[in-house]
């Protein structure tokens, strides 16, 4: 019994860390606990999300590998996370979160049975439909920002890292910290909607400890997307807080690899997530992860139609 839970808890927290492409426990562990600090709220909807996700796939007989990889909990994971955002943690939004997670989940698998790659596509259909669903209904009244459960660890923590700088003659400076570390956190971040600085380490900090070479190139399209924005004269509020460079981290870490061409293709991603970010937001359209989804397709259409081109091509012999 003890070992099953074991093995349940550990897709779990997969099924977490997929959300940003990597199969490890740890990396999980450290994403929920970021989004924990953020606000303990979003963190109870990520793992009611995630749980059922997980229990979809665990009809799924076939399909033992996915599951355990925690490729059934990643969609559901983001669900939980907007929707407690968007709404709260409330009677109406759980029920959201699971009637999506479901949904997510089975469209998520319909993918793999047809060898499709749709990364977080569910997530985002979903988002999409409930979000508006539920806003056109007028069932809840959507929190402002921050809400007690979001300041409910990170302010005590605030006053206790600044007191401890303090206490060995360090000046705080919680301006210049937030300047220096913004590039580096907020865009790993907001990835699930998650605008501290603490939570973007830990983030960042899982990523690394999985695979060093994706946080990395994390760090730097984070830093290209930003400065791509500040370029196209968008407004600091966001684009400083990683609103515009959330997806091109994910881009990056998807193409992130040892290969002089994996940097080319993350640079490639990064100006193409920023402009289809930017023209969704003009139009008032949620972006979510969608640029992040789109660049991937477009990117791996693309590749494809080349081979494609170049099979069809004669080998000259010389």
């Amino acid at each position: 019994m003890l070992k099953k839970t074991s093995h349940f808890i550990r897709i779990n927290l997969k099924g977490i860390a997929q959300i940003m492409l990597q199969n490890n426990a740890i990396t999980g562990f450290l994403f929920l606990l970021g989004v924990l600090y953020s606000s303990w709220l979003m963190a109870v909807g990520m793992i009611i999300a995630t749980v059922t996700g997980t229990l979809v796939g665990h009809t799924f007989k076939e399909h033992k590998e996915e599951l355990n990889m925690g490729l059934y909990g990643f969609n559901a994971a983001l669900m939980g996370i907007i929707l407690v955002y968007q709404f709260g943690l409330n009677f109406i939004s759980i029920l959201a979160i699971i009637a999506s997670s479901v949904l997510a989940t089975y469209l998520f698998h319909l993918s793999l049975l047809k060898k499709l790659k749709i990364f977080t596509f569910p997530f985002v259909l979903f988002s999409w439909i409930f979000v508006s669903l539920i806003s056109s209904g007028h069932f809840v009244e959507k929190p402002v920002h921050p809400t007690s459960a979001e300041n409910f660890l990170q302010e005590p923590t605030a006053e206790f890292f600044e007191e401890s700088l303090e206490s060995v003659g360090i000046e705080y400076d919680d301006d210049k910290i937030d300047d220096d570390l913004i590039f580096s956190t907020h865009g790993f971040g907001q990835v699930m909607f998650q605008g501290s600085v603490v939570a973007g380490i830990l983030f960042l900090l899982g990523v690394y400890i999985n695979k060093p070479v994706a946080a990395l190139y994390g760090i730097f399209a984070s830093i290209l997307a930003i400065t791509i924005s500040h370029l196209l004269n968008r407004p600091e509020s966001t684009v400083d807080t990683g609103m515009f460079s959330f997806n091109a981290v994910l881009c990056a870490i998807a193409f992130a690899g040892s290969l002089k061409r994996d940097g080319f293709w993350v640079v490639i991603s990064t100006m193409v997530t920023v402009t289809i970010d930017d023209y969704m937001i003009k139009a008032g359209i949620p972006p979510y992860t969608f640029p992040f989804v789109a660049t991937m397709w477009i990117i791996l259409f693309s590749r494809k139609g080349v081979t494609y081109i170049g099979e069809l091509i004669p080998n000259k012999k010389t």
